[in-house]
């Protein structure tokens, strides 16, 4: 994590050398949760929620803070801060932090290039500020799954042919990025599978309480354990603002074989397409299908062991004014290949009922209630525990935001 330390250290150095102002964002989201959950993943249980029945009642949600400093006309640095309030290995860290450049847009061509830590380009659910849902407050088990495994920690370049300002009815967008730090992506997966929460891990944080086995990971996450970087590609295609296809192909190229001593995990060799489409209508309705598959590997002792996994979500929403009501519904698979009785493979699905309020700029209100069916093996091995379990949820959020410059 040296070099990722020092990529960091740059960007905060950037900031502090500013000649332009500073705009700063800070909000405190506060939730009242009532939840009959399995213990949760983020203590090493095999639960699907965030808030299991041992942490109901009033919880923080997120306190976020950002920056975002012009350096120039072209180019900006953007550093994202999150606490989470759940013993993580720091009580605040950062969930992004990147340099952008974005040239004029020249001849109907638009171009822009990232240099840090960020999100990969695929969810179309995840659009607000601080990579959230403005649907939900808890994001699908797609969003769900990249929030905490997935983190592009290198270099993106997107160049986008902007038809719509030339006469024509549609955009087009190309992405490519190369990144580093990613080798231990499929680790919960196997571990616990999917889940159901809007906790995104942090750069320098973990998943998980600490693992008093030393055989066990330490289930941090962005570490570089082959030096083989990984690459994705993606394109999109936006027709008139109201249709909009996402697809991406991610290959983070990890050796199986490697092992970290430091972190007590393998490089898990994960590759995975995805497909996301949005389609939004003049009257105020949102239609959001996702679909992701692919694979993970690791290769103790040269023996391959291998997890297959899927997921596809629809969400429907409609917007009134300041007020929005959205369903959704979720189906996750993990393929354990060697036998699919054994622990590390699950199926489940879950459905999604939410009302979001926004007054104004400062304070928004959500009300959501979410059921996650799941049956997991590893329940009857590692816990004792029936394989099947019906979690719900109901969750109210209030979160007061803040933002100026300076």
């Amino acid at each position: 994590m040296g070099l990722l330390k020092h990529a960091l250290g740059l960007t905060a150095l950037l900031i502090s050398a500013r000649t332009q102002a500073t705009d700063w964002e800070l909000s405190l989201d506060m939730r009242a949760v009532s939840s009959n959950g399995r213990e949760s993943f983020l203590d090493n249980g095999q639960g699907k929620l965030r808030f299991d029945e041992d942490h109901q009642g009033i919880r923080l949600g997120r306190l976020r803070a950002a920056l975002d400093q012009p350096l120039g006309e072209v180019l900006s640095a953007h550093i994202e801060a999150s606490a989470w309030d759940d013993d993580d290995k720091n009580p605040i860290d950062l969930t992004e932090a990147y340099l952008e450049y974005r040239p004029y847009p020249r001849a109907g061509f638009r171009s822009r290039m990232r240099l840090g830590a960020f999100y990969p380009p695929m969810s179309l659910e995840n659009r607000a500020i601080g990579w959230e849902t403005p649907y939900t407050i808890t994001p699908s088990a797609i969003s769900s799954w990249i929030g905490e495994e997935i983190r592009t920690i290198g270099i993106e370049g997107q160049v986008d042919w902007l038809g719509t300002r030339l006469g024509h009815s549609f955009d087009l967008q190309l992405t490519a990025a190369i990144f580093g730090w990613n080798d231990p992506a499929g680790t919960m997966l196997a571990t616990h599978g999917f889940a159901l929460h809007d906790r995104q891990t942090t750069l320098f944080g973990r998943v998980g309480a600490p693992q008093p086995d030393p055989e066990f990971a330490k289930k941090e996450l962005f570490h570089e354990i082959d030096d083989r970087p990984g690459y994705y590609v993606g394109a999109q295609a936006r027709y008139l603002d109201r249709a909009v296809l996402n697809l991406l192909h991610y290959d983070n190229r990890a050796d199986p074989t490697a092992q970290s001593r430091e972190i007590r995990d393998f490089a898990w060799l994960t590759k995975f397409d995805a497909a996301a489409l949005r389609i939004e209508t003049g009257n105020g309705w949102t239609a959001i299908l996702q679909a992701l598959v692919g694979d993970t590997y690791i290769a103790p002792g040269s023996f391959w062991l291998e997890w297959e996994f899927d997921s596809r979500s629809l969400l429907l929403a409609k917007r009134m004014g300041a007020h929005m009501v959205s369903a959704r519904y979720d189906e996750f698979n993990v393929l354990f290949r060697d036998d699919p009785a054994l622990p590390g493979s699950e199926d489940g699905h879950a459905w999604a009922l939410a009302y979001t309020f926004d007054p104004g700029t400062q304070w928004r209100f959500a009300l959501e209630w979410l059921q996650v069916d799941s049956t997991v093996p590893q329940r009857v091995v590692q816990l004792g525990e029936t394989a099947f379990a019906s979690e719900t949820k109901v969750e109210i959020s209030a979160r007061y935001s803040l933002a100026g410059s300076f």
